[in-house]
């Protein structure tokens, strides 16, 4: 297949065309506090290697598979070094059991509580499958390829991550009664 490197005019306007999409990615992946860092830093390899893009696939699709290997990268480089719990002082211990690797914080600052600590719960494409469909409003197929998974299984994820959120919030209200 023929490349083309983008110039610099079209690789700017598929930044700015896709930016929101590219942050809401970021934000599955790392979080919130980070994404900006995550988009800027995978702009900076999108840019490198901007030789390598396919003339006539997508361009979108291109950004977002940019920015989930970064972010996977992000995350394994940001990882804390194991530590013996008993080294800890015991304010230091962690709250949960099963911490998120990454703290979600939410995509706007009045988001439940509850509910960032659920999204922190689902997996990086379940939870990437939701925003893009709910946040971002992009359809199945769009998210099925800016993912690189089938189509069947981004409505799968989008389906199971509503289910989950929707019983998991319900649960403590059940409760209550």
């Amino acid at each position: 297949m023929p490349t083309a490197a983008l110039t610099a005019d079209e690789f700017t306007a598929a930044f700015a065309r896709h930016g929101r999409t590219l942050w809401v990615v970021a934000a599955a992946w790392v979080g919130r506090s980070d994404a900006a860092d995550l988009v800027q830093e995978s702009a900076r390899i999108a840019w490198q290697t901007r030789a390598q893009f396919v003339s006539g696939s997508d361009l979108a699709a291109w950004l977002c598979q940019i920015v989930r290997h970064t972010g996977a990268n992000w995350r394994r480089k940001r990882r804390p070094a194991a530590t013996d719990p008993h080294d800890l002082p015991e304010a230091a211990a962690p709250a949960s059991p099963h911490p998120s690797p990454t703290t979600f914080a939410g995509l706007r600052d009045d988001l439940p509580d509850a509910l960032v600590q659920k999204l922190e719960q689902l997996p990086e494409v379940a939870r990437a499958s939701l925003l893009l469909h709910v946040v971002a409003g992009h359809g199945f197929a769009e998210i099925a390829t800016m993912l690189d998974i089938p189509e069947n299984t981004a409505t799968s994820h989008v389906r199971r991550a509503r289910a989950f959120l929707r019983e998991a919030l319900a649960a403590p209200k059940a409760e209550a009664r």
